[in-house]
């Protein structure tokens, strides 16, 4: 969006509304300085095992019960770890945002260092037998957490 604020001889202006105003990223893009942040990102990412140190899912669930979404979520969350899958599963817990649409949401971070081992742990979700009462939404390299 940046980019486009000017044109031609015409100076633009951005502004950026935040709370954390001395954050690094923010620091980083008002001196124009990609590869100081690219660099952090990178190391910050190797810290906390993020990709593309790791491969990561995102498995969520949402239901009209939350009780019954929550039980879904731990269920399907204790199927892969006892799966032969070399994963690690983080969670589950509830979204962010609890209840969207009348729909209560929760769920799990399944990550590995190899694909195939996730892949594996994927499938077990897959071809699990599924609450008709709950929706299961699987996302392989989530763009977003919430």
């Amino acid at each position: 969006v940046a980019g486009r604020a000017g044109r031609a001889a015409n100076q633009g202006r951005v502004l950026i509304q935040t709370r954390n105003p001395e954050h690094p990223a923010l620091r980083f893009a008002q001196q124009h300085d990609v590869p100081s942040f690219l660099e952090q990102d990178y190391r910050l990412r190797q810290e906390v095992n993020y990709p593309p140190f790791c491969q990561m899912a995102l498995i969520r669930f949402d239901g009209l019960e939350e009780r019954v979404v929550a039980h879904e979520a731990a269920r399907l969350a204790r199927l892969i770890e006892t799966s032969d899958a070399e994963v690690e599963v983080l969670g589950p817990a509830p979204a962010p945002l609890l209840r969207l649409r009348n729909r209560f949401r929760h769920r799990f971070i399944v990550r590995a260092t190899q694909r195939q081992d996730l892949r594996k742990a994927l499938l077990a979700i897959a071809r699990a037998p599924q609450n008709r009462k709950v929706r299961v939404g699987i996302d392989v390299d989530p763009q977003s957490m919430l």
